[in-house]
């Protein structure tokens, strides 16, 4: 089989609030299907290997206080987005994913889709609608206030690939 590859993933981190809140239902819905544990965020923008080192790229890049608005609970049949929390784009996150883009010497656009994931996992499309008509998040907005950078397959599809995620700068 043909090793998959790897990119830059640019994840926006929620405040320690917000990342508890998540956590716990990141928790519950694993053990619940037996899926992989993976830490809450957003991603911005998804970079070559072979682009500039994540490291330089976040050094170049203000410090990041940035709301997001919920805008609901969805699902689809993407791995990465079994379940998830849609969040409505701002031009603040927008400058952001375009500022991460330049950083890293990339041109290739990246289309901003700002959600946060709570499930990985193979479902039927009844289960996944019961999960996301049941779940109550406590706050309607968001803040984010970190940034980090992994290496990830890309797409990622399953759970042994997410559990291969690293970390390459806080």
């Amino acid at each position: 089989m043909a090793k998959k590859a790897q990119a830059i993933a640019y994840w926006l981190l929620p405040d320690a609030v917000a990342r508890e809140v998540f956590w716990r239902e990141i928790g519950e819905l694993a053990e619940q299907f037996s899926a992989p544990l993976f830490e809450p965020h957003v991603t911005i923008f998804i970079a070559p290997e072979n682009s500039r080192p994540p490291l330089e790229v976040l050094r170049d890049l203000p410090s990041v206080n940035i709301e997001l608005t919920i805008h609901s609970i969805r699902f689809s049949e993407q791995f990465t987005k079994t379940l998830f929390v849609q969040f409505e784009i701002n031009s603040t996150l927008q400058q952001l994913g375009h500022a991460i883009r330049k950083a890293s010497g990339v041109q290739d656009r990246y289309l901003i889709d700002p959600h946060l994931s709570l499930l990985y996992a193979k479902l039927p499309l009844e289960t996944k609608r019961r999960l996301a008509d049941k779940i109550r998040l406590p706050f309607r907005a968001v803040c984010f206030t970190s940034i980090c950078a992994m290496r990830c397959a890309r797409p990622t599809t399953t759970a042994i690939e997410v559990g291969q995620w690293k970390l390459l700068a806080p």
